[in-house]
């Protein structure tokens, strides 16, 4: 190997550890902060991390726990899904889907959340944490599918009264329709009965022109009479008669 070949090769280790040292050293500063509770200015540590050695596991990690704390449980999550690949121990793989399933907890995402908590108890049987989440994960998921059960059950009412409630509708329409056909009955029967009382009305206006022709004749006859009492001829009338015939006069 040449004096060249050595010396590049040395400078590339010292870059590799410059490197790896300055990754570490953001790693170190991360943990400080959050330690701290300061988890944003941690994320940003963890980044810079991730820029010196992308391929930093614990980088990864503390990063997706640091976006955690700060409630960006979306991003946590697709972080602890890509760490769920790696090449970790047991006890440090039931460590990330532990909190794989603590992201899914806080989405609402509860039935992958209870296979996250399975397959962390699946490395870890002993951590009594993962068993406890896993419980609240079920129940909660019982109690999301019974209010889902019960908000299908108030639709199904919903539906059922709004069924109801147009069936009332259209029975209220025709009852309306019916007692319209009724009063118009009743109009035709008061209809029919204005004709036939205008018919009486009518054939009493006949009885009447009836008897004033019979008046008429009488008149006549008074006038005759009349004329037979100028002929000198007694009129053959009585009092009684003669006011009946005045009075059928003017009533004609």
């Amino acid at each position: 190997m040449t004096k060249i070949s050595i010396f590049i090769a040395l400078l590339a280790i010292l870059s590799t550890n410059l490197i790896a040292q300055k990754a570490e050293k953001y790693i170190y500063e991360g943990n400080s902060n959050y330690k701290s509770n300061n988890f944003k200015d941690a994320e940003i540590d963890y980044r810079k991390s991730l820029e010196q050695n992308p391929n930093s596991t614990i980088a990864k990690y503390n990063l997706a726990n640091s976006l955690y704390k700060q409630g960006n449980y979306k991003e946590a999550n697709e972080k602890y899904k890509e760490l769920a690949n790696e090449n970790f121990s047991k006890r440090e793989l039931a460590k990330v889907f532990h909190n794989l399933g603590n992201s899914y907890l806080e989405n609402k995402k509860y039935e992958e959340s209870i296979d996250s908590y399975i397959n962390a108890l699946k490395n870890n049987p002993n951590d009594d944490d993962t068993k406890y989440n896993l419980a609240y994960a079920r129940e909660m998921l019982r109690q999301q599918q019974q209010q889902n059960k019960d908000k299908n059950k108030d639709k199904n009412n919903k539906n059922k009264d709004d069924k109801d409630k147009n069936k009332q509708n259209q029975d209220k329409n025709g009852d309306k329709n019916k007692d319209q056909n009724g009063q118009n009955k009743n109009d035709q029967n008061k209809d029919d009965q204005t004709q036939n009382k205008d018919k009486g009305d009518q054939g009493k206006d006949k009885q009447n022109d009836k008897k004033d022709g019979k008046n008429g004749e009488q008149q006549d006859n008074k006038t005759q009479d009349k004329d037979q009492a100028q002929n000198g001829q007694k009129p053959k009338i009585s009092k009684k008669d003669a006011e009946r015939i005045l009075q059928a006069m003017m009533n004609n």
